[in-house]
């Protein structure tokens, strides 16, 4: 759930999302049997993760294992990276899978999972071949900026609406209105029909300058991996913390 990004616009800039990792779909939830998992490392865990890509990890269950390919998905310059773990086969349904994160990471926190227990998803019926399909395209609905003793956490709200029974999630390409600038590119959680674009007073997903106009150009993607018809972009300006 991206922790402190992902809840409401008081809670997100009142604290710092913690060095460890969290995993999308989050533990404990039930998943498709081609399940697509995302490994996010934060501030101190971000290089450990990434160092993980090309090694094998695998699922486990009472009595099935799935190998996984993990492959590089997208860095942000404000301390997170993802990393893309692929089934090489389908899990098997109706099955508790677990994944050994202290046996690649010892040490390392897991942020949006139960403390002390290996992460686990049970598996549904059957594979998810069907791509989501926009209700609602995103549109920025507001946009927030809030002051901490950690700095300036700012972020804009993106409404929208997608018809899909698995966890959804948004690559968003985020390029300032303005020539000679490097887009960036990072991944969002969609909690509902709401997904926060934007960064915490001490790290974060995407860096918004005060006053500056953007494009977003963003794609949804389930848990499968199965992307949704293509949108199109949103312009938006950053909220400024210059007070009146």
């Amino acid at each position: 759930m991206f922790a402190a990004a992902l809840l409401s616009a008081a809670n997100a800039s009142a604290q710092c999302t913690g060095d460890g990792v969290q995993l999308y779909p989050a533990p404990g939830g039930i998943v498709p049997t081609n399940m697509r998992l995302l490994l996010e490392g934060v501030g101190t865990a971000k290089s450990p993760v990434l160092a993980l890509v090309g090694k094998p990890l695998k699922l486990v269950s009472t009595d099935h294992e799935v190998k996984l390919k993990v492959t590089k998905g997208w860095e942000s310059s404000l301390g997170r990276a993802t990393i893309i773990l692929k089934l090489a086969e389908p899990m098997r349904p109706d099955k508790r899978y677990f994944l050994n994160l202290q046996e690649v990471l010892p040490n390392v926190a897991l942020l949006n999972g139960q403390v002390g227990a290996q992460p686990s998803w049970l598996s549904g019926k059957g594979p998810d071949a069907k791509a989501p399909k926009w209700v609602k395209r995103p549109a920025v609905s507001e946009g927030f900026v809030r002051r901490s003793p950690q700095g300036i956490a700012r972020f804009v709200k993106l409404n929208l609406s997608l018809r899909e029974e698995s966890p959804a999630f948004l690559v968003v390409k985020l390029s300032p209105r303005r020539l000679g600038v490097s887009p960036q590119q990072y991944l969002l959680p969609v909690q509902g029909n709401t997904a926060y674009l934007g960064h915490e007073a001490c790290g974060g997903a995407f860096s918004l300058e005060d006053g500056r106009s953007y494009r977003a150009r963003i794609e949804a993607f389930d848990a499968a991996g199965n992307l949704a018809p293509s949108t199109p972009p949103v312009d938006f300006e950053a909220p400024s913390a210059q007070g009146p």
